[in-house]
């Protein structure tokens, strides 16, 4: 149930898709519809991100926008193949994204809530928590959000609004 609430809540945006059954060439690090993306198709991308990521010549925003959407995909991919190692990377890519870049609000939302699932699902619960409050903190009515706190058993998730967020990092 988790890896369909991350690959089509938090990753599939509604941006156009490739036609059925068609596969589709990844061109870019930011590709728009990873939630149809498949395994081979996800690690193009990551690998066109990693590129901007490793080049020294990248501005530190857009090394931070390529960490935060290689989240993103590493995110999917774990939804694909729930590997631990692909929730490692993506909160690792996200958290470094943030230290690099601020994005704006509603992008700002999306990472943390794909980096709270994935905190949730290798047992990193405070974590997660943390990332869902945030997230209420800027939204307080984020269905997404409050679902991920009541998943974590926070019973009444207008407390957390109240509370001080720690920053993304």
């Amino acid at each position: 149930m988790f890896a369909l609430a991350l690959g089509s809540g938090l990753l599939a945006a509604p941006q156009p898709a490739p036609a059925q059954g068609a596969a589709r060439a990844v061109t870019t690090c930011f590709e728009t519809w990873t939630g149809r993306m498949r395994l081979h198709q996800l690690d193009a991308a990551i690998a066109l991100c990693s590129r901007i990521v490793d080049d020294p010549s990248s501005a530190a925003a857009a090394r931070g926008r390529a960490f935060g959407q290689r989240g993103l995909l590493h995110g999917r991919r774990w939804a694909l193949v729930e590997s631990s190692a692909d929730a490692l990377h993506g909160i690792a890519d996200i958290s470094e994204g943030f230290r690099l870049d601020r994005p704006d609000r509603e992008r700002r939302q999306q990472l943390l809530l794909v980096r709270a699932k994935l905190h949730e699902a290798i047992g990193q619960f405070d974590k997660a928590f943390g990332d869902f409050r945030a997230v209420l903190q800027d939204d307080p009515g984020n269905d997404a959000a409050r679902a991920g706190l009541r998943r974590l058993g926070q019973s009444d998730a207008r407390r957390a609004i109240g509370a001080a967020a720690p920053p993304p990092s």
